[in-house]
């Protein structure tokens, strides 16, 4: 009995307490460009629409018209499953989805202004998590029943304003300034009760994440050929501000004693550390008329300035990242062109170590793309779909144990541009 209600109570802390908040570990769950995202995220080399203020804003510079462009609301699903992470055995499933909005974004030549002048502006959502999950166990290994609600509303989005220079006419230059926003919501509450009667367990958390700061970037795109472009960018910035905060209390009952917890809190206002430096390059190779192929390279630098007073917090610790994508658009017939990308997400948190306890999820996962669009003289539509799959290692009941992971998610979209 006693190892059985040892297992449970570590399902239910690990439950509550490992990665409850939306991902910020990953820097590529979602693809953004209206043609970008059927590139797999491989568009530094191009980057001459609306937007190129997020991946090179010197590729506005090659602009040949006004643009205006914008995704409508996407669908997405996301599955994760700790394989054993149930007391007996089974595997714990953990679902979330819902619609949002990834990307809208202008561009305007401003010529009359100065000559070879271009500027942008892009919204575009960086991650977004809706869970609103029930869970209920029977008769499971001593358990006679188990209950568990978990309710998240998750989304950290940016606006950004570009300008871009045409040095010549194979060189162009640009910079940015944008506004980043991370707002994260979690209520948990779960309760058990072990076979025989002789505990009862209740517990609900509340946790909340709220960070605002300023992203600056530079970038530049040489035409080496009427045939390849190269492009590199570089991105860097700072929170102004940032706030953690969790409550939890709970109530245990053990063969006639009842003992109910005081509130415990945990305050942060460093949680996320310091916004990682960012430095992205690729080129595009336009083989024929009919056909683009495109890649990239995107690092992040490590953070290992969060604050690691309270366990929760520290893991948004981050490791160095290198992702790459290549993507390709071919002309079906003139107007209809097919875009298919392949990408690399890997997992910014470190990796799980044997020994060690209450450590984060640890995924990387690998993506495809694939987006139908109709095009027309001034304007163009798309739609499609964004695939990852991914595995790794978690710790999902506390403690020493570790878990493998599955994960997998998808997002629906429908995206229009006109040019002006």
């Amino acid at each position: 009995m006693r190892n059985t209600t040892l297992a449970v109570s570590g399902l239910l802390l690990g439950l509550s307490s490992s990665q409850a908040f939306a991902d910020q570990q990953h820097y590529r769950n979602v693809v953004t460009g209206e043609r970008a995202q059927g590139l797999g995220g491989a568009y530094s080399g191009v980057s001459d629409d609306a937007s190129g203020v997020f991946y090179n804003p010197g590729g506005l510079a090659f602009a040949q018209s006004n643009d205006i462009s914008g995704s409508a609301n996407a669908f997405y699903s996301k599955t994760a499953t700790y394989k054993k992470a149930i007391p007996g055995g089974d595997d714990w499933k953990e679902k979330s989805g819902g619609t949002f909005a990834p990307f809208f974004g202008t561009m305007q030549k401003m010529d009359a202004v100065y000559p070879g002048l271009v500027g942008g502006f892009a919204y575009y959502t960086l991650d977004t998590e809706l869970k609103d999950q029930d869970s209920l166990l029977v008769d499971k290994a001593g358990i006679a029943r188990y209950h568990r609600s978990a309710n998240q509303k998750a989304a950290t989005w940016a606006g950004t304003g570009a300008l871009a220079y045409r040095v010549s006419p194979a060189l162009g230059i640009g910079m940015s300034i944008g506004y980043i926003n991370v707002d994260e919501l979690v209520q948990i509450s779960q309760n058990y009760t072990l076979t025989n009667g002789a505990q009862y367990y209740m517990s609900s958390t509340r946790e909340s994440l709220v960070a605002h700061g300023m992203q600056f970037g530079l970038g530049v795109q040489w035409a080496a050929s009427a045939k390849v472009v190269f492009g590199a960018s570089l991105r860097t910035g700072s929170y102004a501000s940032q706030k953690y905060f969790q409550t939890a209390d709970s109530l245990v009952y053990v063969t006639g004693k009842s003992l109910s917890s005081d509130p415990t809190v945990v305050k942060s206002n460093n949680p996320l550390g310091s916004m990682p430096l960012e430095l992205r390059g690729g080129v595009a190779v336009y083989a024929s008329t009919k056909l683009l192929l495109t890649s990239d390279v995107d690092w992040h630098a490590a953070v290992d300035d969060t604050d690691q007073q309270a366990t929760i917090v520290s893991m948004y610790t981050k490791e160095s990242v290198l992702n790459y994508a290549v993507g390709s658009e071919y002309y079906m017939t003139p107007s209809v062109p097919l875009r298919l990308g392949y990408f690399t997400n890997k997992d910014a948190t470190p990796k799980i170590i044997a020994g060690k306890k209450n450590q984060p999820d640890h995924v990387d996962y690998q993506g495809l793309s694939i987006f139908l669009a109709m095009a027309q003289p001034n304007s163009q539509i798309s739609v499609g779909v964004v695939f990852q799959a991914g595995e790794g290692q978690a710790q999902k009941l506390g403690g020493t144990a570790i878990q493998s992971v599955t994960a997998s998610a998808y997002n629906i979209g429908f995206s229009a541009t006109h040019n002006f």
